[in-house]
Formats: structure tokens, sequence, C-alpha cells
């Protein structure tokens, strides 16, 4: 059963009873809730592109682990450059057509290169444990959450120093488990998953051992709350306005584990800070290489998207400016791929088995497309126009009493109907006039990590000294100071 339909997913969702809280109120039923839709369908659409035969199992992949296919983007731990090149391919896709792409499996893999590390530096048994965990969710066709990021208080602070603590932390050890309390943000997709996977967010000295934690529980168990912000799209069906807010993308979360009881079978960190730090590192490398993929798929999105609207509008995609924003567009998407493609084709293979691509490359990639975020969405608006954010909405268009004015006052260009216009306006609105647009400016600057991260993880994995020797060579200089 490792690959579930978009039903059978859905259905499983009944199984699960998890604390779920959204605008204040306790959620009796996620898979049917008008501000969870989107992330339900988000999930669901992932499960039908994998399960459907007529993708000729592009989206698949023979697991070693369970001898079964599995949905590669969301459960296929990466071992090869292959794995990695592939997943960035499809991670673009899916990206251009839903936003995010729902990369679990970057997740799970760093997960399992942090958890081979500590084994190897203590003695320990955590990765059989974990590798028997996956295994568990591939057969299961489970969608896990992933907790990593910590709230961190007043950030000046260590984890140790914050009064009240704010991270998630190991507050008691027993025979059969420990028991954690604090609290994990950024939680994508959580309310729909099946379980949740928490993992350290960074580097741990000696007196933070106790927030070196990394397991997996159900997300309906008892002590664990998801308090949710909706999704950025309306919680109504729409037929025209919100095209891609209505259907897809999924709610974030803070969640909070209140004395949450872990048995040790389902424990893969428990104290050893010392790896801590490891596994920010693999994420540097594995999720921003995925992510540069991720916002190439955002540009072919918004190159499409303003090349339509022109057409709509009755001018041509290589009209002079129209041309030009457009081209920005394209270029920025192909350089950030590049980056991605580079960033594996340059890698290497973890001591674990995880395929670890290039984190200097997959970061300035991931630096560059960011800083063009903003001109692409400024084009869109410029070349959809005013109409973008004044048109009328769909309700004024279903009245038949007002269709007949916005018919022959908003009359598009050849071989489109107003009607056309209308949707290309409200996709053009959708991404750059909407609350989906701050979500998409959201996960540009933030999501895998800041700007201020990429250029650091770069400057830091930069062999600048080598090129300065190179200078002095070239310079006629001797000395080596």
């Amino acid at each position: 059963m490792a690959l579930l339909t978009g039903d059978e997913y859905v259905e499983s969702l009944k199984a699960l009873s998890p604390e779920v809280y959204i605008r204040g109120q306790r959620v009796d039923k996620v898979w049917d809730h008008p501000l969870l839709h989107q992330t339900v369908n988000h999930i669901r659409a992932n499960f039908d592109r994998a399960a459907d035969p007529a993708n000729g199992g592009k989206y698949t992949v023979r697991s070693p682990l369970t001898g079964e296919d599995v949905a590669r983007v969301q459960m296929h731990i990466q071992a090869s450059m292959d794995d990695v090149l592939t997943k960035a391919r499809l991670t673009r896709e899916i990206s251009s057509q839903q936003i995010c792409s729902g990369c679990m499996s970057n997740m799970l893999s760093v997960t399992w290169a942090m958890v081979h590390d500590v084994d190897q530096a203590h003695g320990t048994d955590y990765h059989s444990r974990f590798r028997d965990y996956v295994a568990g969710l591939q057969k299961g066709g489970k969608v896990i959450a992933w907790g990593m990021m910590d709230p961190k208080g007043n950030r000046k602070l260590r984890p140790h120093q914050q009064d009240p603590p704010t991270d998630l932390r190991v507050v008691e050890q027993k025979p059969d488990g420990i028991v954690v309390s604090g609290a994990k943000v950024h939680t994508t997709f959580g309310p729909a998953a099946h379980e949740f996977v928490a993992v350290p967010c960074r580097a741990l000295g000696p007196e933070d051992k106790d927030f070196a934690v990394s397991f997996a529980v159900p997300i309906d168990t008892p002590g664990l709350k998801l308090i949710a912000r909706p999704s950025p799209g309306p919680a109504r069906q729409t037929e025209m306005e919100s095209p891609l807010s209505s259907k897809f993308l999924g709610v974030e979360a803070m969640s909070i584990f209140d004395n949450v009881f872990v048995p040790w079978e389902r424990v893969f960190m428990c104290g050893q800070w010392q790896q801590a730090g490891n596994l920010p590192l693999y994420f540097a490398s594995l999720h921003r290489q995925s992510k540069c993929a991720c916002s190439a798929g955002h540009a072919d999105l918004f190159a499409g998207a303003a090349a339509l609207v022109a057409r709509a509008n009755g001018l041509s995609e290589n009209s002079g400016h129209i041309r030009e924003k457009i081209t920005d567009m394209i270029m920025a998407a192909e350089t950030a791929f590049g980056c991605a493609m580079g960033a594996a084709v340059e890698g290497q293979i973890h001591p674990s088995g995880v395929f670890m691509p290039n984190a200097s490359i997959a970061n300035c990639g991931l630096n560059h497309i960011r800083s063009t975020l903003g001109d692409h969405l400024a084009a869109l608006q410029d070349i959809g126009g005013g109409l973008v954010t004044t048109m009328p909405t769909e309700a004024d268009w279903q009245n038949p009493a007002l269709r007949p004015y916005i018919e022959r006052h908003l009359a598009a260009g050849p071989g489109y109907s107003t009607e056309d216009r209308l949707r290309a306006l409200n996709l053009c609105q959708d991404l750059a006039a909407s609350r989906l647009t701050g979500t998409i400016l959201g996960f540009t600057v933030n999501a895998a990590g800041s700007s201020e991260t990429n250029r650091l993880v770069a400057r830091v994995m930069y062999d600048l000294e080598s090129r300065i020797n190179m200078a002095k060579d070239l310079a006629g200089i001797t000395s080596r100071a």
C-alpha cells in the first residue's frame, strides 16, 4: 500500500483525531474543514500525481527499504546524484503549478544523515530505529509534518537560558521513553499529516543537551497541539477568482508539545548535542538545492501568467518592455535551476548514503533568485495593468444584469473572450496582489532559511585564501602573509 490515491489519503485522515485549532476554534474534521481544504487538496494532488499510471512512474521510485514503489518527492531517501537531479526537476515542475511540492523527501534524507552521525560518534543504535521508521512510512504511504524551527524566544540567549523555556526539549527520561515539552514553528501542512518528526534546529552546547532531541509521534498523540494559520486562499469555492490559492497551498502551524510521551523506539537522538549542528548544515545543502528548483518553478509560473495576460489584453509577449520583463523571469528561472543542477553535479555521498549537493552553489543560486521576486511581482502588475487590482469581482460577472456591460467594456484581445481576459487578470491578481502574494514573498524570503544564511554559507565554504595565493602568484608576490 505504498502508493495511496488521493481519495485513499483523504480516507486515511478520518482515522486520526489530532488536536488542531484554527482561528481559535478546535477542528473536528481536518478533511472537511473550509479553512483546511487547500491543504488537503494540495497533499491529495501529490498522491494522485504519483499514483496515476498516465504519468509513467515519473513521480515514483523503487524504495530499497521496502522493495515497493514510493512517492519520490515525498518519501524517498535521496542516495545518488540521479535522485537529487530528478527530484529537482520534479520540484520545478510541481512548484510551477501549485507553489510548493511538499518535498518531505528532503527532510527525511537530512534527518537520516544526522542520525547516522549520532550513531557513529556515540555508538548508539538510533539509525536502525529511524530506518525502520522510514520503511514504515513508505509502506503505509504516510505523510509527515517536520518540525525543525524553534521559536527561539529572546534570540540573544541560548536555549537553556530562556526563562521560561520556549524550544522543544526533553523534560524527563523514563525506562520506556522520554517526555518532551516546548514548541516548533513553521509546521507546513501539519494538520493534514499522519506523523510528526522533530529534529534539532541549530548547533548546541553541553548546557543545551536537553534540546538535542529527535523523534517521531503520530499527529494525534496526546499533548500535541497544532495552532494553524489559515492558508492564503479564500474559504469559499471560486470559479474565477483566486484560481491558485482557492485550490492549493498549505496551512502553517505552531506545534505545541505539552508533556508528550515518546517511546524509545521512536527516539532518534537524545542529548547528543555535538551532532545537533549537523542537521542545519545538511539542510543548507539538500533543501536549498531543492529550493533553487522550487523558485525556478515560481518564475516559470510568473512568466506564463505575464505572457497570457499580455495576449488577453490584445498585446504580444514580444512587445517592448513586456518582452524584457518576461525575459528577466526566464533568465532568473534558468539561472536558479542551473544552480540546482550544478549543486547536484558537484555534490558527494555522505557516509550515511545520502547524496548531499554542493551547499555553496545551492546557496548562491537561491540567494540570486530571491533577489528577483519583487521585480517579477511588479512586472505582473505592470503587464496586466490597473485592472489587476480594480476589475469587477466574480460575483459581478455572475450577475446577469451586469454581465453585458462587463462583456462590452472589458472585451479582450483577438482569440480571447472577456471571460478569458478576466480569468487571466484574476491569476495575476492571485499571484501579485493578494494574500497569496504575501505568502509567496514569505516563502521566498524565509523558507529554507533567509538570504543572510545563504550569504553566510557561501562565505564560509568559499576557499578565498587559495584565490588570494593565486592572485599573488600572478602579481609576483612571494609573501604568504
